[in-house]
């Protein structure tokens, strides 16, 4: 049982609502990601982040950073990057007043609290693999020994949808560990304006040298770990845990809740966590929001990047130029069907 949370939910509502707002002023026209993206700090979770290169994802890692006061760090993966690159490694060392020698650990890039996986598809399998611990135990093991990552610890990967030749997709395992997959898409026309105009300004984030962190909001570790334990105290109905646990189990084409026509289109649908990770950022989306319950309306804006890594269509799919968020849709529609209680009161969306 996770202790009682010390900010109200007012109070935790303004902090994450302020801090949103300050990452909205420096990255233009995603606003959606700049959500998903706090809903996984919020949740404690990782972001896989899929787009086309120029799309603001590493600024977005490095406003994050700057506006949290915490460390940073960025990883670009390569096909020769080693799994020591990432976490670190022994060191032989020599006492020059004793002459002894003796092995002392040197850590990677991954003791950080913000981690920018950069193109994450271009490494090898075994090097991806070296995340695995990191991701799900926040910590690392090197000769046997274990090292705690610093809290709060999350990892922002990176992965080009157009190019594929040098590249390893992620395995299912991996991409599990991930609470959210975000598509990143252009932004429109008064946000690429916006863009054009504080570049020429001189203004753009990235091309500005020598500005201190000290000059930014910051938000503290403690105030970032209340954040947290609010979030994890905001209220799940039953009926909801019901829906989202019928919305999962209808991604498998085995289960008697997955429609016809789509089971020969389901490769393979989503497992248990799939639900887990839905609750944890509908939950933090509702703090967001000022609410101290989760509706089904969070749970439906949620739903596409909280699945769509998480199952796999057939090739008869791809051929019925199907997409996951389209089955996916097609799935909460027949859910909400089922559920009449959950659809009332829904947002257009």
């Amino acid at each position: 049982m996770t202790s009682a949370p010390t900010l109200s939910l007012a109070d935790a509502t303004t902090m994450a609502a302020r801090l949103r707002e300050n990452v909205a002023k420096a990255v233009f026209g995603q606003e959606q990601l700049i959500t998903e993206a706090l809903c996984c700090l919020l949740s404690g979770g990782h972001i896989l982040m899929t787009g086309a290169p120029g799309l603001a994802k590493t600024t977005l890692v490095r406003v994050f950073a700057r506006h949290l006061g915490v460390a940073f760090a960025r990883i670009q993966f390569t096909p020769d990057l080693l799994p020591s690159d990432i976490v670190g490694s022994e060191i032989l060392n020599m006492d020059t007043a004793t002459g002894q020698r003796h092995f002392s650990f040197a850590g990677g890039p991954v003791f950080t609290n913000l981690l920018l996986a950069d193109e994450i598809n271009r490494a090898s399998p075994r090097t991806q693999s070296a995340l695995l611990e990191a991701m799900q135990e926040r910590c690392v093991t090197v000769a046997g020994k274990q090292h705690v990552l610093p809290q709060p610890f999350m990892v922002f990967a990176t992965q080009n949808p157009f190019e594929s030749e040098g590249t390893f997709p992620l395995p299912e395992a991996q991409l599990d560990r991930f609470l959210l997959h975000t598509l990143v898409a252009y932004p429109d026309a008064e946000s690429e304006s916006r863009i054009l105009a504080e570049h020429a300004a001189g203004k753009l984030v990235g091309e500005q040298h020598g500005v201190q962190s000290a000059q930014h909001e910051q938000t503290s570790h403690a105030q970032i770990a209340d954040l947290i334990s609010c979030v994890r105290h905001v209220h799940v109905d039953e009926a909801v845990i019901t829906g989202i646990r019928d919305l999962v189990r209808s991604t498998r084409p085995e289960d008697d809740l997955c429609p016809d026509q789509l089971k020969q289109v389901i490769w393979y649908g989503a497992g248990p966590r799939a639900g887990l990770s839905l609750i944890s950022v509908s939950r933090a989306l509702a703090l967001l929001e000022g609410q101290d319950s989760v509706r089904w309306e969070h749970v439906r804006r949620l739903a596409r990047p909280a699945l769509r890594h998480r199952m796999c269509l057939t090739a008869q799919g791809a051929r019925d130029e199907m997409s996951a968020d389209t089955v996916i849709g097609n799935l909460l529609e027949r859910c909400e069907e089922n559920h009449k209680n959950l659809a009332r009161g829904l947002k257009s969306s």
